[in-house]
């Protein structure tokens, strides 16, 4: 392609741009002489239109109060937002302490013994507590925490000293 060439298509498609990028006159829309008469209902609903549209504009203005906004675009610093004001938790209301029974110490029974005297079978228990071993019967005290109620075959039953709760103990190997 030359060079004349070239100017000549390049003309041409700028002229078809500027004829297709001008607005049109508008031939179609020509008024008639005569003006139809209005009936009294369209004036109503024109009456009626402007009414509103007056009411719009008013609230339109209105709105128009400028506003902070919450951040700003142009700085690039973060906002410092106060931390919320504490507010401690309401009071609870103080109740009496609930004494805390001291821990029981670790007893196992190991054995129980049975003699014949007068007749009668007499049972023995042996219990081992963590600073050693105790031979007890019937009525006899284990510690000074527990008093021995009954001794069966296999099991031993204690009463509390302090709050007459009952415990037994079985031999582990049964």
């Amino acid at each position: 392609m030359t060079w004349k060439l070239y100017a000549v298509v390049s003309a041409g498609a700028f002229v078809a741009t500027y004829l297709m990028s001008t607005p049109k006159p508008d031939v179609a829309t020509a008024r008639p002489s005569a003006v139809a008469p209005k009936s009294s209902r369209q004036q109503a609903a024109e009456s009626e239109i402007e009414a509103l549209a007056d009411s719009l504009h008013v609230s339109l203005k209105s709105d128009a109060a400028f506003r902070k906004p919450g951040r700003d675009l142009f700085r690039f610093q973060a906002q410092v937002q106060k931390p919320p004001a504490f507010v401690p938790p309401p009071p609870v209301a103080a109740s009496a302490p609930v004494p805390v029974a001291p821990p029981l110490p670790v007893l196992t029974l190991s054995g129980v013994a049975s003699d014949v005297v007068d007749g009668k079978p007499q049972r023995s228990a042996v219990v081992s507590l963590p600073n050693g071993v105790v031979i007890v019967r019937e009525g006899e005290s284990v510690a000074g925490l527990y008093t021995v109620v009954a001794i069966g075959e296999d099991s031993i039953d204690l009463e509390s000293t302090g709050d007459h709760s009952r415990r037994t103990l079985r031999l582990s190997g049964r």
